[in-house]
C-alpha cells in the first residue's frame, strides 16, 4: 500500500499529473530523489523521501512525502500576444474606464463617519458622471488603528459594512494594521479574509462578474483581473521590522508575492493584449521589500517589447501623496511609477482614469492646470486627486 503526500502546494499538480507521478514513484521504488515537472509557466521541483513501515497485519505501508518548490523560469517574452499582434498588424479598440483608490482609513471614530460620507458622495458622483465609466473601488489596506480597535472582530465587520455602502464592487488588500500588528495575528488574518477576502462579491453579480476577478486558491488575499488591456495584480506586501517576525515567515510571503506576480505576468501576456500593468499593494518600497520589485523588473527591463509598457505600483502605508521615481531611474525602467495615496481620512479617494485606444491608437489623457492630477504611461493612466487634502477633515457636512 502506497500513500503519497504532497506537502505545502498540492494544487500545483493536476489530478492526472498526480496519478502519473504516483506510477513513476511506484516504478522507481524507494529512496530520495528529485523530479522536475514543467507545468504551464511554473517549473516544479519535487524532492521525494520514502519511509516503509508495517502494520499489525503485516501489510507493508510505504509513505512518499513530496516537498515542492516552484522555480520561476527566466522571462523572455517570446510568446507574448503583443508580439503576435504586431506581426499580424491587427488593431484593437479598448474602452476608457476609471476606478476609485483609497487606503489607510479609518483610524479614528470621526474617520469612520468620514468614510460613510465618502461612500455616499461616491455613489452620487458615479450616478451623475457616467462618462467616466467608474467600475470598481480599491482599498490598499490598513482598515483600522489597532490602538483603538484591538483587532476585535466587530471592527472588521463594521468597516466591511461601511465599504459595502459604496456604489462599486470593492477590493481590499491587506495592510500591516489588518493582521500583522494585531495581538493575535492568526485570528486577525482570518477575520480579514472572512470580511474582506471576497468583499467584491457582495455587490450585484452584474457589477462584479464582468471584472473577472480571480483569487489564488491557496492565498485568498491575492487576486488578478484584466480589464480593457490593463492587467491588475493584487499582492500581500507589508513592511515588517526585522525583529518582529521570524525570517522564514517573511521569506515565504516574499516568495509568494514574487511567484504570484511572475506567473500572472507570463500567463496573461501570452494569451492577452496588454497595454499596461497595475500592481496593488499596501507597503511603500523599502530596503526589505526591494527584492520583490527587482523581481518584477526582471519581467520588463531589457525585454524590448515590454520595457515601454507602463507599470504602476499603487499603495498606501506612508499616509502622504508621493510619486517615487527612484527605482525607475536606478534600473533605467522609464515607465515604472511608484505612487502612494494620502491617508483616506484626510483626503478624497483618488480616481484613476484609463485612456481608450481606438483601432490601436491611444487617445492620450492630459493633465489639468490645477496640479491635482498626474498623467503617467505616456498618457495611458491619469490619477485624479480631486481636491487633494481636506481643509478641515473633521468637518462632516460639505458639498462638492
Amino acid at each position: 500500500m502506497v500513500d503519497i503526500r504532497l506537502k505545502e502546494r498540492s494544487d500545483l499538480l493536476s489530478f492526472s499529473q498526480r496519478r502519473i507521478l504516483k506510477w513513476v514513484l511506484l516504478f522507481v521504488g524507494g529512496g530520495s530523489f528529485v523530479i522536475i515537472i514543467l507545468n504551464s509557466h511554473r517549473i516544479i521541483k519535487i524532492t521525494t523521501t520514502t519511509s516503509t513501515t508495517s502494520n499489525a497485519r503485516g501489510t507493508i505501508l510505504t509513505k512518499i512525502s513530496l516537498e515542492s518548490t516552484v522555480i520561476l523560469p527566466q522571462p523572455d517574452g517570446t510568446k507574448d500576444y503583443n508580439l503576435k499582434k504586431k506581426e499580424d498588424a491587427t488593431t484593437t479598440t479598448f474602452n476608457a474606464f476609471s476606478f476609485y483608490l483609497m487606503g489607510d482609513t479609518p483610524y479614528r471614530d470621526w474617520q469612520e463617519s468620514r468614510l460613510g460620507i465618502q461612500m455616499s458622495e461616491m455613489k452620487k458622483y458615479v450616478k451623475t458622471h457616467p462618462e467616466r465609466n467608474l467600475s470598481f473601488t480599491v482599498h490598499v489596506g490598513d482598515i483600522q488603528k489597532i490602538a483603538n480597535t484591538q483587532c476585535e472582530e466587530s471592527s472588521y465587520k463594521n468597516i466591511s459594512t461601511l465599504l459595502r455602502k459604496g456604489p462599486l464592487p470593492t477590493i481590499v488588500v491587506p495592510g500591516d494594521n489588518d493582521w500583522y500588528d494585531c495581538p493575535n495575528r492568526t485570528e486577525s488574518f482570518n477575520f480579514f479574509l472572512q470580511y474582506f477576502g471576497t468583499l467584491e462579491t457582495k455587490w450585484h453579480k452584474n457589477d462584479y462578474k464582468p471584472l473577472g476577478i480571480e483569487r489564488s486558491s491557496e492565498n485568498q488575499e491575492l487576486f488578478v483581473f484584466y480589464r480593457e488591456g490593463i492587467l491588475f495584480i493584487g499582492i500581500h506586501l507589508i513592511n515588517a521590522p526585522l525583529d518582529h517576525e521570524d525570517i522564514d515567515s517573511w521569506n515565504a510571503r516574499m516568495k509568494m508575492n514574487k511567484e504570484w506576480v511572475a506567473y500572472n505576468i507570463e500567463s496573461h501576456f501570452e494569451k492577452l493584449e496588454i497595454r499596461g500593468v497595475i500592481i496593488l499593494g499596501h507597503a511603500l518600497r523599502s530596503p526589505r521589500t526591494r527584492p520583490f520589485f527587482l523581481s518584477v523588473a526582471d519581467y520588463f527591463v531589457n525585454i524590448t517589447h515590454r520595457q515601454d509598457l507602463p507599470v504602476v505600483y499603487l499603495h498606501g502605508d506612508g499616509h502622504d501623496w508621493d510619486v517615487d521615481t527612484k527605482l525607475s531611474h536606478q534600473l533605467h525602467w522609464k515607465h515604472f511609477r511608484d505612487i502612494q495615496v494620502d491617508q483616506g481620512g484626510l483626503a478624497d479617494p483618488v480616481i484613476v482614469d484609463i485612456a481608450p485606444s481606438i483601432n490601436g491608437k491611444l487617445k492620450k489623457l492630459k493633465e489639468r492646470s490645477d496640479h491635482l492630477d498626474l498623467v503617467v504611461g505616456n498618457g495611458l493612466i491619469r490619477i485624479d486627486r480631486q481636491r487633494g487634502l481636506y481643509d478641515n477633515p473633521k468637518l462632516m457636512e460639505y458639498s462638492k
